[in-house]
């Protein structure tokens, strides 16, 4: 790095050995290259309309510094210098620095100022345009021996002026051309090398710090290839529209990855959260200078640029001052770095506005200061790496420590548990034979309320069948006297006729029996009779139906799982139950003919229409005289279960009774009338089936039990009768 500074610095004190005077240029023997400095004279054209000719009249000012710094012109201006030649050379080529010019329209005229030679270059031309493929701008100027000659600029440039004009001979020019890629090759070749390493270090160690940095140097070192004109060289030699607003475009791209980077190496989210919101401002900005150089080119967009880069600079400075501030040690060589890249930034932006003079030095100080930047960040880096693999392995050793105490601890405290776990042990053992008794007892005192309950049921059960079944034999008993009576009349009558021995005797018993068959109405006996044996017939009829409801509903014949039809259990309950549907109360039964067999425990299933059913009936029986009572039955079938609705027009239940009613021992009904092992009974059945039952009930609206069974059966275990 000391030996690029100190080429950079002799770069500036080479001088030919000639003598000027005024504004021309005196060429001896000797000669090497000069760049012309006091020797130009300048003039600012407020358009772009005159012509050689037109300006050579006008007040040219004498230009200040080796390297005149133009500022900003809307319009053109133009350069003149003249050009004595005394040595034996004839042949020199003019270079022109400045690769970002616009237009460049170069006239050489003889002592007469008649025009002999005139060349045009400038980035609105495509770069195959150019005989010399450099960078920056060469033309041949032959100048005959002992004779002077005019050269004249005419320069458009919407940028910043800063002009080193070089006369130099054929030799001297190709050594000119050479240190000036030699120093830019070094330069990039020193960023290509550091982001190369960073992105191997990226994919070794996959902290995004280093990809974010191979980022930003990538954009840093693409910026000052823009600025030199090897982009427009090598990338895009034919878009020239490209090439005019790429200057400002790569600046906004290496602002951006800058910010990037600093807040992500520099944690200032955590460390300096104020820092840290205002870098979307900077994005902004950039963002929009990006846009309007796409639309145009001018001197605003050059000045917002720099004056961004220079807010850029000291943002990043402050922030790494206050990171650093708050005891983040990675944040050390960033700022030293980013204070070696401000030197150079200050100088070039100072250099650009003309307050300093522009030399080699301040020329190429920034590209030293950002070489100087990439090798101390990449620095920062590793020093970040090893603070964090210094601080991982003290957490580390720390944790261990903490290990062995916290292992030492549970030791002691293994002992201490294992005494009190012993005393605990004998506590339990003690406290779980006091608890087997008591269950026992629970368990026995359970099976009592169930069977009081089954008695209960039972006991039901037994008043209403005796009632139906009294009725049909009420029936036959009150018709089997009138019967008897009616059937020996009429065998007296077959006994008359028996008594008859001879046909002369006939017709006087014959005139008898009639007699008496008038006095016994015999035809009425004989229609009393068979209305008689009919009533008797239905009777036995009734009795039949009932004790087949009865073995229907009970299924005492099977025990086990099979295929059942759930409408004619659904009928035998109400068939048990007419006896407890008071008139009252009406039934709305709606039972799907096409209900597939269910396979289930028929018997438990007929129990749980009946405890349901029961329930609907005795709530309606408060209704008030004006409220109608319906218990209404609907079967249904889809998707493989098939679903039971049955609902009441009883009072209802407020939210807190329905989350209990399915409580073992829980119940509304009065002492004595009722043990809350009815609906418990129920949900452990459907439980069992792997059914389901859901209660939808509102205070004064009645309640409704949907109970849904699948086809198929899916017994649980089965359910435990007592």
């Amino acid at each position: 790095m000391g030996r690029i500074i100190l080429l950079l610095w002799s770069f500036s004190t080479i001088c030919a050995s000639t003598v000027s005077a005024s504004d021309t240029l005196l060429i001896q023997n000797g000669f090497g290259k000069e760049v012309l400095g006091s020797e130009l004279s300048v003039f600012k054209e407020q358009g772009n309309k005159l012509e050689v000719y037109d300006v050579l009249g006008k007040p040219f000012e004498t230009a200040s510094g080796d390297r005149p710094n133009l500022g900003f012109n809307s319009g053109a201006v133009w350069i003149k210098s003249v050009l004595k030649n005394t040595s034996e050379t004839e042949n020199f080529r003019l270079h022109i620095h400045q690769p970002i010019l616009d237009s460049l329209t170069v006239f050489i005229l003889d002592e007469k100022e008649n025009i002999v030679q005139s060349t045009f270059f400038g980035e609105v031309l495509d770069f195959d345009h150019r005989e010399y493929k450099t960078p920056y701008f060469i033309d041949d100027i032959s100048i005959p021996k002992g004779s002077s000659q005019t050269l004249l600029l005419r320069v458009v440039s919407k940028e910043q002026m800063v002009l080193p004009v070089y006369v130099a001979t054929v030799q001297s020019s190709a050594e000119l051309s050479r240190t000036y890629n030699l120093l830019f090759g070094a330069y990039f070749g020193l960023i290509a090398v550091m982001a190369l390493y960073n992105l191997f270090i990226y994919f070794t160690v996959r902290d995004k710090s280093y990809l974010l940095y191979v980022l930003y140097i990538l954009a840093v070192g693409s910026t000052q290839a823009v600025l030199e004109g090897f982009f427009h060289q090598y990338l895009w030699p034919e878009n020239a529209w490209f090439a005019a607003r790429s200057v400002y475009l790569f600046t906004a791209l290496v602002s951006t990855t800058s910010v990037l980077f600093l807040q992500d190496f520099l944690k200032t989210a955590i460390y300096a959260p104020r820092i840290d919101k205002f870098a979307r401002y900077i994005y902004i900005f950039f963002g929009i200078v990006s846009i309007a150089a796409l639309f145009e080119v001018n001197p605003v967009v050059h000045m917002l640029s720099q004056v961004g880069i220079v807010v850029v600079s000291f943002y990043i400075l402050i922030a790494g001052i206050v990171v650093y501030r708050q005891n983040y040690a990675p944040a050390k060589f960033f700022i030293i770095a980013w204070v070696v890249l401000i030197i150079g930034i200050i100088v070039f932006a100072l250099k650009d506005a003309g307050i300093i003079p522009s030399t080699p030095l301040t020329n190429y100080l920034m590209q030293v200061g950002s070489a100087v930047e990439a090798v101390l960040l990449s620095i920062a880096l590793a020093d970040r790496i090893n603070i964090l693999k210094k601080e991982k392995s003290e957490s580390q050793e720390q944790a261990l420590r903490v290990s062995l105490e916290n292992e030492k601890i549970v030791r002691e405290q293994n002992i201490n548990l294992e005494e009190k776990v012993k005393e605990r042990t004998a506590d339990l053992e003690n406290t779980n034979s006091k608890l087997s008794i008591a269950i026992s007892e629970l368990k026995e005192t359970q099976s009592q309320l169930v069977q009081a309950e089954k008695m209960a049921s039972l006991g039901q059960l037994t008043a209403g069948v005796a009632h139906e079944i009294n009725n049909p034999i009420n029936f036959v008993s009150a018709n089997i006297a009138p019967l008897r009576f009616d059937v020996k009349d009429i065998l007296d009558v077959l006994d008359m006729y028996d008594s008859i021995s001879d046909a002369q005797s006939f017709a006087e018993k014959k005139q008898s029996i009639e007699k008496f068959k008038e006095e016994i109405d015999i035809r009425y006996s004989r229609q009393e009779v068979n209305q008689l044996l009919q009533g008797i017939e239905e009777g036995a009829k009734r009795t039949a139906e009932i004790v087949k409801g009865l073995k229907n509903f009970s299924r005492v014949d099977e025990s086990n799982v099979k295929e059942c039809d759930l409408n004619e259990g659904i009928r035998s309950t109400l068939n048990i139950l007419k006896n407890s549907i008071s008139r009252n109360i009406k039934l709305n039964v709606d039972l799907d003919d096409s209900l597939p067999q269910v396979e289930c425990m028929g018997g438990k299933i007929n129990q749980v229409f009946l405890n349901i059913m029961n329930n609907g009936l005795q709530a309606m029986e408060t209704n008030p005289p004006d409220k109608p009572a319906v218990l209404s039955i609907k079967s249904s079938y889809q998707d493989e279960y098939v679903s039971i609705v049955i609902a009441d027009t009883g009072p209802g239940m407020d939210e807190e009774t329905k989350g209990r009613i399915f409580e073992p021992f829980f119940t509304t009904k009065d002492v004595g009338k009722g043990t809350g092992l009815g609906l418990s009974i129920v949900f452990k059945i459907i439980e069992t089936h792997d059914g389901k039952i859901d209660v939808v009930t509102e205070q004064g609206k009645g309640t409704k039990f949907i109970l849904q069974l699948p086809v198929k059966a899916r017994i649980k275990s089965e359910l435990e009768v007592q």
